[in-house]
């Protein structure tokens, strides 16, 4: 009989009148049953349906926006009346909302965001939420949360218009004397200052005329002690010969040329003069090239700080940088660096490999058999 209870499933014994050998094989399967020690889990779905992209912050922005954008009636495209926004750079983007995202990717995000921006939406309520949506986003904006009477949480609008002053990037005069300016060249940033030795010379020059009367106003002196000396003949001579060795040595030192501005102006690269830090000729060239060009060489002490990009571009950066200062101290007589076209950003970039290719454009050899 306990050979065919083992045999017939456990709810046939359940149905069954309970014997005490059914109860035995009852208790023995329930100590035994894995169902009891197994840890039932409720499924974790992740918050959002682009858990699994690798970018799911910018993929739900995006998917957000265009949302939004399917939702209304986009206006027609009238290049007089659309205004492009000014939204938040990328390193902005990382560092407030982090999101992390390449160029490509931000211009898609902005066009998005100016699709949205140009929405018409006939509910002002609904408007308002997305127009308070985009703000977020918006340049120089910046907004207060504030409580109102009924409890609602309200937003204020206040637009903080920053003036950022860009004129040092096309040449300056700054608080120092120097004359400042910003170039650029693929990924190369240089920014140049052009320190005049002209004016420096003059400046030593009207410090060394006081020095002059000083010297002056000595021998007078010294011509009042010798005449004062003549009672001791050996004393006046021994006196006379002291004032003169000490006059001489003092005047000696006034009249020599004072050697810190030379005919040859000094260019320092990072700290480094410009052979050290430029090794190839080409590139201390187009360094000096609008010196060259002005018929300026050797007037100028130039410090520039570079970064970024390789040496070709470094060297245009700082040549760009160079030339808009140099025009800035003075347009009129430095109106060849214009015409030369040194004034403008070289946009030109590398062109990118093809699949299939070695290079951009150069191809393999084609082969018959």
């Amino acid at each position: 009989m306990l050979a065919r209870l083992t045999t017939r499933p456990l709810a046939l014994l359940q149905m069954r009148q309970p014997t005490a050998s059914a109860m035995r094989l009852l208790s023995t399967h329930q100590a035994v049953s894995p169902f009891d020690t197994l840890d039932i889990r409720p499924i974790q779905r992740p918050d959002t349906a682009a858990y699994f992209m690798p970018k799911p912050k910018y993929a739900d922005l995006l998917s957000a926006i265009t949302t939004i954008i399917q939702q209304h009636k986009l206006p027609e495209h009238n290049k007089s009346n659309f205004k492009r926004g000014k939204w938040i750079g990328r390193k902005v983007f990382d560092s407030q909302h982090a999101i992390k995202m390449n160029a490509n990717e931000y211009i898609l995000l902005t066009e998005r965001l100016n699709q949205a921006d140009s929405l018409r939406i006939a509910d002002f309520e609904e408007r308002e939420t997305v127009g308070l949506y985009l703000n977020q986003f918006r340049r120089g904006y910046s907004h207060v949360e504030v409580v109102g009477m009924d409890g609602k949480a309200k937003e204020e609008d206040k637009v903080k218009k920053v003036k950022v002053n860009t004129s040092w990037k096309r040449g300056m005069l700054d608080h120092m004397g120097r004359w400042r300016a910003a170039g650029k060249r693929k990924e190369a940033i240089a920014c140049a200052w052009l320190v005049p030795i002209e004016a420096k010379a003059e400046a030593t020059e009207a410090k060394a005329e006081p020095t002059e009367a000083k010297a002056e106003a000595t021998e007078a002196n010294a011509e009042v002690t010798e005449a004062k000396a003549e009672p001791t003949e050996a004393k006046a001579e021994a006196d006379s010969e002291t004032v003169t060795f000490s006059e001489s040595a003092d005047f000696d030192s006034i009249d020599a040329p004072s050697p810190a501005f030379t005919s040859i102006g000094q260019v320092l690269v990072n700290g480094k003069p410009l052979p050290e830090y430029f090794v190839r000729p080409t590139d201390r060239e187009s360094v000096l090239f609008p010196f060259h060009v002005a018929n300026k060489t050797g007037q100028y002490n130039v410090f520039v700080r570079v970064r970024g990009g390789g040496h070709t571009g470094q060297a245009e950066a700082c040549q760009l940088a160079i030339a808009r200062a140099l025009y800035a101290a003075n347009r009129k007589q430095n109106a060849a660096i214009r015409t030369a076209g040194l004034l403008f950003t070289d946009g030109r970039r590398v062109e990118r490999k093809k699949t299939g290719k070695p290079k951009a454009r150069k191809s393999y050899t084609w082969v018959k058999r």
